[in-house]
């Protein structure tokens, strides 16, 4: 590893987004980096071995859930609308994945994720799988 990391390759070490790592700086959860010379957050071995334990602690391994499927436990999730199905079809573009899952009414729902999480999650087709939605606004017609 090299001496110290960018905020870049830090997000790409740890597959979070550059917004989570700023978030996480800016709400004090993760050691504060230096800057170099260029402006840059530079993080140290010992800081990025610190985000790391953060990014990552024991409680968020895979456990297996209900129907063997594996699921996250996540410490701190708020939504609470989860809804388990199955995926039914993947289409891949680019850096981005549609994947829609078919609920076990026979409704589906469509989510769009990158493709490295696509590989992180292990969605494939006819695999099951948990969607996660927490919305700020719910729309009703009739």
């Amino acid at each position: 590893m090299p001496r110290t990391l960018t905020s870049t390759q830090l997000c790409q070490l740890l597959d979070i987004t550059t917004k989570t790592l700023y978030l996480w700086e800016q709400a004090g959860k993760i050691p504060t980096p230096r800057r170099d010379r260029r402006g840059w957050r530079v993080f140290s071995p010992k800081q990025v071995e610190a985000i790391r334990r953060y990014a990552r602690p024991a409680e968020r391994r895979s456990k297996p859930g209900p129907q063997g499927v594996e699921s996250k436990v996540l410490s701190g999730l708020t939504a609470r609308n989860q809804i388990r199905g199955k995926v039914v079809s993947i289409l891949s573009d680019g850096l981005l994945s549609e994947v829609v899952l078919e609920l076990s009414d026979g409704q589906e729902i469509v989510a769009v994720v990158t493709r490295s999480s696509l590989k992180r999650l292990g969605l494939k087709k006819g695999r099951e799988a948990l969607a996660v939605i927490k919305a700020t606004e719910v729309m009703l017609f009739r």
